[in-house]
Formats: C-alpha cells, sequence, structure tokens
C-alpha cells in the first residue's frame, strides 16, 4: 500500500516554503493569514465529498502509520545510506524518463538521461551513486507522462484524492497507472508481493524527509483538505507556465 505515499510527499516537500512566502508577502502578521490564501483559478471538484471522506482517512493513516515508520527511519538509518536508496531508484525511473523526453521531442533531454542511466548503473555501482551529476555536471532531466499529456494541451480533468497516494488529477492518475505497468521493476521482479514491497519502500523512502512536514502542515492549517487541494491544483498551474515558458527560451535561443 506504500506505492502511493509519495506523491502527497512531492508537494509537501514545498508546501511549508510557499505557505511562510505568502505569508512574508501578504501581511506583518503570518498567523492571520487563512491557510486557503493559495488558490486555483479554475479548479473543478465535483467529488468533493468523497474526497474529503478519503482525505480523512489518509490523514490517519499519515500521522499514526507512516509518520512514525518515517520518523524512525530517518533516526536509525544514516543519512548517506538513505540518499544512496534515493538515488538507485531514480536511476531506475531512467527509463521511463528517456520515452517521456522522446515523446515531447526532447532530444537533448533525452541524451542527458541515457548519458546519466550507463554511467550511474556503472560507475555509480547500479544508481547508488550519482557520478553523472557529481563527476560530469549531467544534471537530471525528468519527464513524466503527466508532463507530456499536458505538453500537448491535455487539462487535468478533475481533483481526486485517493487512498494512500493522496492528492491527484485524472490526467496525473492516468501517468501513474501508465508509468507503474511500464516502470522496470514490473520487469526486473516477477512476484507480485515483492514488487508491491520494493515499490513501496521507495516512495516510502521519499515520503520520509516530507514527513514531520506534513504533520505540522495539518495542525496549523484551518481546513487542510481545501489547503492540499488548492496547493494542489495552483502547482498544476505554475508548472505547466514554467515548462512553457522553458521551451519557448530554448525554440528562441535556437533562432538566434
Amino acid at each position: 500500500m506504500l506505492v502511493f505515499v509519495a506523491v502527497l510527499a512531492g508537494g509537501c516537500a514545498s508546501l511549508e516554503d510557499d505557505f511562510a512566502a505568502t505569508a512574508d508577502e501578504s501581511s506583518d502578521h503570518p498567523d492571520d493569514i487563512e491557510p486557503t490564501v493559495v488558490a486555483y483559478r479554475e479548479f473543478r471538484d465535483p467529488l468533493e465529498p468523497v474526497n474529503r471522506a478519503v482525505f480523512a482517512f489518509n490523514d490517519v493513516s499519515y500521522r499514526y502509520v507512516f509518520v512514525p515508520l518515517a520518523r524512525g527511519y530517518n533516526r536509525r538509518v544514516p543519512a548517506p545510506v538513505r540518499q544512496g536508496f534515493s538515488n538507485f531508484f531514480d536511476n531506475l525511473q531512467a527509463p521511463v524518463h528517456l520515452i517521456n523526453n522522446l515523446l515531447q521531442l526532447e532530444p537533448r533531454a533525452a541524451g542527458a538521461n541515457v548519458a546519466r542511466f550507463g554511467i550511474n548503473t556503472t560507475v555509480g555501482i547500479l544508481g547508488f551513486f550519482d557520478p553523472a551529476d557529481n563527476w560530469f555536471g549531467i544534471e537530471p532531466a525528468d519527464a513524466s507522462l503527466d508532463d507530456t499529456l499536458a505538453k500537448y494541451g491535455a487539462g487535468y480533468g478533475f481533483y481526486v484524492v485517493v487512498p494512500f497516494l493522496g492528492p491527484s488529477s485524472l490526467r496525473a492518475g492516468t501517468s501513474a497507472l501508465v508509468e507503474g505497468y511500464f516502470h522496470p521493476i514490473s520487469y526486473i521482479v516477477t512476484d507480485d508481493g515483492e514488487r508491491i514491497v520494493i515499490q513501496g519502500f521507495d516512495y516510502f523512502q521519499d515520503f520520509a524527509p516530507e514527513a514531520d512536514g506534513y504533520v505540522k502542515m495539518v495542525e496549523e492549517s484551518d481546513d487542510p483538505y481545501l489547503f492540499i487541494r488548492n496547493f494542489y491544483l495552483q502547482t498544476i498551474m505554475r508548472d505547466a507556465e514554467f515548462k512553457f515558458d522553458d521551451d519557448n527560451e530554448d525554440e528562441d535561443e535556437q533562432e538566434e
């Protein structure tokens, strides 16, 4: 079931910083700021009653199961070992990123991922180390099917909260299902139980650094459901704008 934990973690990583920045810009008294200041101009949440029920279930699961486990993991496992696990799982995702680089017609990013995968799998000992970045300056060029669909104009659909997965959308959910099918672990490990455990640990170790941030955010929000929903939907809009801006800059550079 831990397969779904990390999606929320991705948002929680910057949630607290974004909220703090908004408070600093909006008022001299951050405590007076309502958590719903983060907004999305055209959000669609037709399943809100169901989503709220799932959110409540997730919140109990996070705070009383996953967060205590994450705290123990952070205390007992040395930081270099945790980083090694993170590098290993990131390296396994390289073929998925490569496919989406090609679908997005980004040959430079695709080349970077090919080089990173080759270097880190060999010199980096199956990806536990990242010499591609540390030694050669080849940075990750992450790309998901969600990014690909967004680039070609597919909307996010509508907002949903999935058990253990947390905030998502029709587009992101489709992306997760398809990429889960094509994930290299699905072909390396044939036993379903072992595969679920491995993928679950992948997302758990990704969630672990953000566990305390999630608890703090929920405790300080008047309506955590609205805060997380609005933050998630705003992130969709923001990431799309940054992505398109970067694409336009690259095209301008090529023309010059």
